[in-house]
């Protein structure tokens, strides 16, 4: 027993860490549905760890009931591969779109699962993945078993191209984790193909798990979880360091005119899409030259570092960026804004204050010409 323990002592480790997450993620009182998808992967995961040792430990024994332990095993451990890849981008997947409809429709994404299911089923009476000698009990690698191989590392690499292709829509430390979740068992697959005692197939997607559980799950998110714009602590940790700092700069402050009448008209899923739109508009024209943030509701603020010269050009390109759409109710969006620069005996609140003012300003002013005779208002 001894002697299986310093074999697979990684495996060992990387069950004590999914044991520590699982036993975190319990404490917790909020249940979401990431959460669940979460303790599906590492039941998964905890799943091939015991099984990969097992498949070692059972090959060759004799005693009865070795063979259907030996065949079992392995035929789990081939199944439970892509499982965790459909489970992986199932998260991601919700992440990007915050919709388990989604999830559902597309079966966890479960697709290579089940065709490897059947061809294992298959692989009982004619074995093309493995064989288990029933004579010596040994394990055997059948003629395609490096297909299952081929249909794992194309399942990684199709989520590599799923985050490619959605990238935009999530922060570049998310991108930069997954990324690190995705090539881990692929470089853990490759290491194994050329050692078979170096476990780390499996193990290597603890890596993953970790890093998604420390820094999506419980780590302070600096972004609003619906635009994915920053928040409002990463807004007022900005402003704090600048005030601070005393480099020039100055915020624009938004707020989105008739809002409520929106919500109230269309209902929350169409306001929900334009505060995104909106969001969109900001990130793309300030993405290079100040921050943009949602504060709360439908009240947005951008601080621009540097040159202020320009505000109204780019006021004028987030207009612009609104018209980009075929949707009536996003197309016929406006906003009011107010900007204050920065001076050096200003305050945060001050400069918050002065900001939200014009903006109030502009937008009594536009209720007004709303209420006028449309030719008065044009006269205006």
């Amino acid at each position: 027993m001894l002697d299986y323990l310093v074999q697979f002592q990684i495996n060992v480790f990387a069950l004590g860490i999914l044991l520590s997450l699982y036993l975190f993620m319990r404490t917790t009182k909020l249940r979401t549905f990431t959460n669940r998808l979460l303790r599906w992967i590492i039941y998964a995961t905890a799943a091939s760890i015991v099984l990969e040792p097992l498949t070692w430990i059972f090959d060759g024994m004799m005693f009865p009931g070795a063979y259907f332990l030996e065949y079992s095993t392995n035929f789990m451990l081939f199944l439970v591969g892509p499982i965790i890849a459909g489970l992986l981008l199932s998260y991601v997947d919700y992440r990007i779109f915050n919709d388990a409809r989604r999830i559902h429709s597309r079966v966890y994404y479960q697709q290579a699962s089940i065709m490897t299911f059947l061809i294992l089923v298959y692989n009982i009476f004619n074995p093309i993945y493995f064989q288990v000698n029933r004579d010596s009990n040994s394990f055997n690698s059948g003629p395609l078993k490096e297909i299952h191989y081929g249909v794992l590392a194309f399942s990684y690499l199709f989520m590599m191209y799923f985050l490619v292709r959605h990238w935009k829509k999530i922060t570049k430390k998310e991108v930069l984790i997954y990324a690190i979740c995705f090539l881990t068992p692929i470089l853990g697959m490759v290491v194994q193909m050329f050692d078979s005692k170096l476990h780390f197939s499996w193990t290597s997607i603890v890596i993953g798990l970790f890093m998604v559980y420390i820094f999506l799950e419980t780590m302070p998110s600096d972004e609003d979880y619906l635009t994915k714009l920053y928040n409002r602590r990463s807004y007022e940790t900005e402003l704090s360091y600048l005030v601070r700092s005393r480099k020039p700069f100055g915020i624009l402050i938004f707020d989105l005119n008739d809002f409520k009448e929106i919500n109230d008209e269309h209902g929350h899923h169409k306001g929900d899409e334009v505060l995104l739109h909106f969001a969109n508009a900001l990130s793309h024209v300030f993405s290079k030259e100040g921050l943009a943030s949602r504060l709360g509701g439908d009240e947005f603020a951008v601080i621009l570092r540097g040159n202020q010269d320009h505000v109204e050009t780019h006021i004028n390109k987030v207009k612009t960026y609104l018209q980009k759409t075929e949707d009536a109710v996003l197309k016929s969006l406006t906003f009011s804004y107010g900007f204050e620069k920065h001076y050096m005996d200003m305050s945060m609140d001050d400069l918050y204050k002065q900001a939200d003012q014009k903006m109030y300003l502009q937008k009594k002013l536009s209720k007004k010409e709303k209420n006028l005779p449309e030719g008065m208002a044009e006269g205006l």
